[in-house]
């Protein structure tokens, strides 16, 4: 695979994410379900942290950082970015183990770019920036309402952490999905990844105890989804502990690029066409 072929190929993706929201567009009950289904679980939020915050009003986090109603709420708002935005740019992840299972990778050998961008690309979701949409606005909400600060220069280096960390923790779920190679369809790893990200993206991590964070920050970084992106927003912490964090995503990106690289390799020395 040349240089040119990898550039041609992303030349594509324009006509890619064109598609998805054609597709998006004609199915309006598809679209109405995800702007319902995210209005409904940021109003549960919401009322969670209501409650939570009636009893303790502020919750203490890493050294310094403490969580009031106000950093809680723009925190709901930031998950909801975070998980609009990989639905759409990562939704291919959750059909990895299906093409190398049920439906067959052999189209995509023959063309010129890898054949994991090729899934993702061809299965960019455009309803997922509904929710981008209803989480930027929870994020006004807040801070409006709460009288947050936050300056261009954190929200661009939130961003930053958040996109960087976001690929980290969707590339490592590629690698579990790859394992299918050997292990058949492997729902059950998906599911129980899928259940830590569901149960922490949305909790202030810096509040649970280290051996958690740990775990969150270096094995399973779920951290960036949204607690680190709204702690460097809202200027919750120094700037040196920004680029930590921001360095930390990005060997994690590195470490992940080279070990999904690894299993695809083998595992396609390994792969037996679906039906033959």
């Amino acid at each position: 695979m040349s240089y040119k072929d990898i550039i041609r190929q992303l030349r594509l993706l324009p006509d890619y994410i064109r598609i998805s929201f054609l597709q998006i567009a004609e199915n309006k009950i598809q679209l109405f379900g995800a702007f319902f289904t995210t209005s409904i679980n940021l109003a549960l939020y919401i009322l969670f942290w209501g409650v939570i915050t009636y009893q303790i009003p502020v919750l203490t986090g890493f050294g310094w950082v403490t969580w009031g109603r106000g950093e809680l709420t723009f925190l709901i708002g930031m998950t909801e970015v975070a998980w609009g935005f990989g639905a759409f740019a990562w939704m291919g992840i959750w059909q990895i183990h299906w093409y190398i299972t049920e439906i067959g990778i052999e189209t995509f050998q023959i063309r010129p770019a890898g054949s994991i961008y090729q899934i993702l690309a061809t299965s960019l979701w455009a309803g997922g920036l509904i929710q981008v949409v209803v989480g930027g606005i929870m994020l006004s909400y807040s801070v409006l309402t709460f009288g947050l600060v936050a300056t261009p220069f954190s929200i661009i280096l939130g961003v930053l952490a958040l996109l960087i960390g976001q690929a980290a923790l969707y590339l490592l779920w590629s690698c579990l999905c790859c394992l299918a190679f050997w292990m058949g369809k492997n729902e059950g790893i998906l599911a129980i990844s899928d259940a830590l990200e569901y149960n922490f993206a949305r909790m202030p991590i810096d509040v649970m105890p280290i051996g958690v964070q740990y775990f969150l920050l270096f094995v399973f970084p779920v951290i960036f989804i949204s607690t680190v992106p709204t702690m460097i927003i809202l200027n919750l912490i120094p700037l040196s502990f920004t680029m930590f964090y921001i360095g930390i995503a990005s060997l994690l990106v590195i470490i992940w690029l080279i070990v999904l690289r690894i299993i695809w390799n083998r595992g396609l020395k390994n792969y037996q066409p679906v039906g033959g």
